[in-house]
């Protein structure tokens, strides 16, 4: 039975059930991106009956990053085709599945049999598909589930939520062998995803878009704290115009209307990883190992996921209370600082000087980079990027944008080690700079304020900025 509104625990609770169910799958999409830095040791060590080649260790390790390139844009158009929260139900337990298969590699006879390392590049092409399917239905299913008054620090959670899926398997990672550890992950993670999705209604904005009137007014009753909200939303769908077939979403991409909100959108993602983000992530233990922080590459890492998990937390909460682009470009301030005092404390390193008395600037570096992306960076561009997005082709337009960043951090984090040897790790982070610097221009000069506007009001504004055909920025047409 449905409580009135405006109780205690009713929309509320709703809404957070559906955020917890989602964040919980994007956690789990994100643990098979943390995988190898915890078990490639155990994988590839003298013991191991599993025999990886250099080019299938480098497979192993990047084949989910490289399928969300051309799996994003598919799942975005899928989610426009069935539901975000239905393709999430059908996908989450596909991936659970793909990492429990991997423990068949470690049993004898498919070792004797040489299949042991297929199984296992194939289990990780099944996971790379699923997540790539899900990675967008994800967002815009937290971005479409709250009400506005909550929407920026649920839907903003989404860094969180990947911070909090790598951080599981680096601790897990550090007592549990790799089987173990295929087992317990979909268990914490997926498990309980799948079932809080069980529990929780389709997107309202979904249903409208499909003509469901009745089921999308139920959906919103549970959800909404009160009947304005209710009434608000559903007069604003019902000006829209009907739900595009699959033909007319793309032609509409190219209309100024809906190009220039996709185009600010992923390059917004994508510049988010020009500032080494994904990088850091997936070679932390690597760089503590080349800087000597006196502290073991494992827990330095977890300290540092630690923290950063802690921060998106912190700024998601002051995400619902202050500009969205004041925190972007307050962040990316922060990682321009950190990644130049690394790349000096690298630079003296590779000269020959003696840093032993500055073993402590990755640390701070690297905690202090943390903070920018986990605060700032992070969740603030996951939000804004689709907050900005068109309700008719918000799913296939960030799909697409998906793709253009997962195209930019595979690129960046296949190319960390190449690049870390023919400019050294300075250069390496001096380039993180500069795309810090790109990421920051962007925001200031691309990226509208969406805090204290609904989603019907955002898309409005696009719409008035493409009918007067004016050039001027998005920060004049929508000022904070």
């Amino acid at each position: 039975m449905r409580l009135p509104f405006g109780t205690c625990g009713g929309p509320a609770v709703n809404q957070l059930v559906a955020a917890l169910a989602s964040g919980l799958a994007f956690a789990g999409v994100m643990s098979p991106w943390a995988f190898p830095s915890v078990s490639l040791g155990q994988l590839t060590g003298a013991g191991s009956g599993i025999h990886l080649t250099r080019g299938q260790l480098d497979w192993f390790t990047n084949l989910p990053l490289f399928m969300l390139i051309p799996g994003s844009v598919v799942g975005g158009a899928m989610a426009e085709v069935i539901g975000p929260r239905t393709l999430l139900l059908l996908l989450t337990p596909l991936l659970a599945a793909s990492m429990t298969a991997m423990n068949f590699a470690s049993l004898e006879e498919v070792q004797d049999a040489g299949l042991a390392e297929g199984l296992l590049l194939a289990s990780r092409a099944v996971q790379g598909a699923s997540a790539a399917l899900m990675n967008p239905a994800v967002s815009v299913y937290l971005c479409e589930m709250p009400e506005e008054r909550f929407r920026g620090t649920l839907a903003s959670l989404v860094d969180a939520w990947a911070t909090f899926g790598f951080l599981l398997t680096y601790v897990a990672g550090s007592f549990l062998s790799w089987q173990s550890l295929a087992l317990v992950l979909p268990a914490c993670l997926l498990l309980p995803a799948f079932l809080g999705l069980l529990a929780s209604p389709e997107s309202p904005q979904w249903l409208m878009k499909k003509g469901k009137e009745k089921e999308a007014l139920r959906v919103l009753e549970m959800l909404r704290s009160s009947p304005e909200d209710v009434t608000k939303e559903l007069e604003g769908a019902t000006a829209s115009e009907e739900d595009p077939s699959c033909w007319e979403a793309a032609r509409m991409l190219v209309r100024r209307s809906t190009l220039v909100p996709i185009a600010v959108s992923m390059f917004l993602l994508q510049a988010k990883e020009l500032t080494g983000n994904n990088a850091v992530l997936i070679y932390m233990p690597q760089i503590f190992q080349v800087a000597g922080v006196g502290m073991s590459p494992g827990t330095s890492s977890i300290v540092v996921m630690a923290t950063r998990l802690g921060f998106n937390f912190v700024g998601s909460a002051l995400l619902h209370r202050l500009p969205r682009r004041r925190f972007m470009l307050a962040g990316a301030a922060l990682c321009i600082a950190a990644t130049s005092a690394l790349g000096a404390f690298f630079f003296l390193q590779e000269r020959g000087d003696d840093v032993a008395n500055l073993g402590w600037i990755p640390m701070v570096a690297l905690l202090a980079f943390t903070v920018g992306v986990s605060v700032g960076v992070g969740p603030a561009s996951w939000l804004v990027a689709a907050e900005i997005l068109p309700q008719r082709v918000r799913n296939l337009g960030f799909g697409i944008g998906v793709t253009g960043y997962s195209l930019v951090s595979f690129l960046v984090s296949m190319t960390f080690e190449h690049v870390r040897g023919a400019w050294g790790s300075s250069g390496l982070f001096w380039s993180y700079s500069a795309g810090c610097v790109v990421y920051a221009l962007h925001v200031l000069l691309a990226v509208p304020e969406t805090r204290g506007r609904s989603l019907a009001e955002i898309e409005d504004a696009w719409g008035r900025r493409s009918c007067a055909g004016t050039r001027r920025g998005a920060s004049e047409t929508m000022p904070e």
